[in-house]
């Protein structure tokens, strides 16, 4: 193993014992076992609690997954979405948002990546398919991200002692959890490109772990042509000094901008900012909205929890006055906290930062969640030390891991807030994670000056 490498990995648990460091994977191998045993059962009590809410469950999610049942949520938006182009080629947004109340809410450079699927047709392929194959492959990706994450947080010792076959068993119980960890699993059930983007968000972080900075910036730069609230990774990468990052970041934004601007022409480009207005002053009430704003809309009762027929709910200046506060103090704490504990650049702090842009959003959906993931594996080697870590980890898990159906006869009720367990899940991870002394302080190759990584521009 390389020098640097052990270096690195070495401190990301600096008080570790000898003999904890000599360990094998087997500890953590059987814990790993016994949480997603636990995860299984507790989702076999749902069931059993609310039989006739079973098609809502994980487990569901999972099967028909396996099976290659998936939706077509994101390709009828983008259809609708390009049929307006089609249409009105100058009025994208005023043609499929405003006037057909069609929910398309993505970037106009999203159209692009609509087209390429579209043009599967050449090779007689139909584009579901080749939009499906996309799906799985990131899905497919987002695992294997996932089990090298974990396998790189472990001491040094540990992989150098480890066998092959201790690793790929860690590997294939991570793919096990990713199964059923609904923010996940559901985005690629759905049919959702927010499954692509959580391999990309999630592979950045990989990438930040491993010492690099330019790859992460143009991961990140490719989730901001679908998700434009990912840019603010722009002012995280400036505040922290990380020029390469910020530099390859900004490069990839104005290509991207560039390209809407040369493609869809300015007024449809402004015009997605209308949009992003729009979103931000109404938010959503729908159940699914795991955000403080959804939260609210539902305590409130401004909006239907339940159906979009009836359009998004009007603006109520309280919601918005909330949900505006808590982004900001949302960013503000997770820009300032990591300067202030000393763990700014580390990979903690990065990961912390792709959380804060979902849960500072007025609209974050249960598949918006999928970087959390990574967050619970940050958390692994602790949890196979520690018991009182193991069952917290377990207990936010078990928040974010299921739709909770036997919660639904409480939607038009005073406890109605219970819906959002996700969101709450989230919320304690992300403060658990901003605030513990553990899981580990700042990586070596994170902070070795003030302003640049060790190896500026390393990939």
């Amino acid at each position: 193993m390389h020098p640097e490498r052990k270096d690195q990995l070495d401190c990301l648990f600096p008080n570790m014992t000898d003999p904890a460091r000599n360990e094998s994977l087997a500890k953590l191998t059987r814990r790993l076992a016994l949480f997603l045993v636990l995860v299984l059962l507790f989702e076999g009590l749902l069931i059993a609690i609310a039989p006739r809410f079973h098609s809502g469950s994980v487990i569901r999610i999972a099967k028909d997954s396996l099976l290659l049942r998936v939706g077509n949520d994101s390709s009828y938006y983008m259809a609708q979405g390009d049929l307006a182009w089609r249409q009105h080629p100058n009025a994208i947004y005023e043609t499929a948002f405003f006037q057909r109340g069609i929910r398309f809410i993505y970037p106009p450079t999203s159209l692009l990546l609509y087209r390429a699927w579209q043009a599967a047709r050449w090779l007689h392929v139909p584009p579901i398919v080749a939009l499906n194959a996309i799906l799985l492959l990131s899905l497919i990706g987002t695992m294997a991200v996932a089990g090298e994450f974990l396998l790189c947080l472990l001491p040094a010792q540990t992989t150098i002692r480890s066998t092959v076959r201790e690793r790929r068993t860690v590997r294939i119980l991570v793919t096990l959890l990713v199964f059923v960890f609904l923010p996940l699993i559901n985005a690629y059930n759905l049919g959702q490109v927010q499954a692509l983007l959580n391999f990309l968000v999630m592979a950045s972080v990989l990438l930040w772990l491993r010492g690099s900075r330019i790859s992460p910036a143009i991961l990140i730069g490719l989730t901001c042509w679908l998700k434009p609230q990912m840019s603010l990774f722009l002012l995280w990468g400036l505040l922290r000094r990380q020029w390469s990052f910020a530099i390859s970041l900004g490069i990839a934004l104005i290509a991207g901008f560039s390209l809407s601007l040369a493609v869809f022409g300015w007024h449809n480009t402004a015009e997605y900012v209308h949009v992003l207005s729009y979103l931000s002053r109404r938010g959503d009430a729908l159940a699914t909205n795991q955000s403080l704003n959804g939260l609210l809309h539902r305590v409130m009762h401004v909006g239907s929890p339940v159906t979009w027929i009836y359009g998004y709910p009007p603006y109520n200046r309280t919601i918005y006055l909330a949900t505006l506060f808590s982004s900001a103090i949302t960013l503000i704490l997770t820009l300032v906290v990591p300067m202030l504990r000393h763990i700014a650049r580390s990979t903690r702090d990065f990961l912390l930062f792709a959380m804060a842009t979902t849960m500072a959003s007025p609209i974050a959906w249960e598949h918006h969640y999928g970087v959390f993931f990574l967050a619970f594996l940050l958390w692994m080697p602790l949890a196979s030390r520690c018991w009182k870590t193991f069952f917290i980890l377990l207990a936010i898990y078990l928040l974010m891991t299921d739709t909770w159906a036997p919660l639904t006869p409480l939607m038009f009720t005073r406890w109605s807030f219970l819906i959002s367990h996700v969101y709450f899940g989230g919320v304690v991870l992300f403060l658990w994670t901003l605030f513990a002394l553990r899981p580990g302080s700042q990586l070596a190759s994170d902070s070795p000056s003030p302003a640049e990584p060790a190896l500026p521009g390393h990939m």
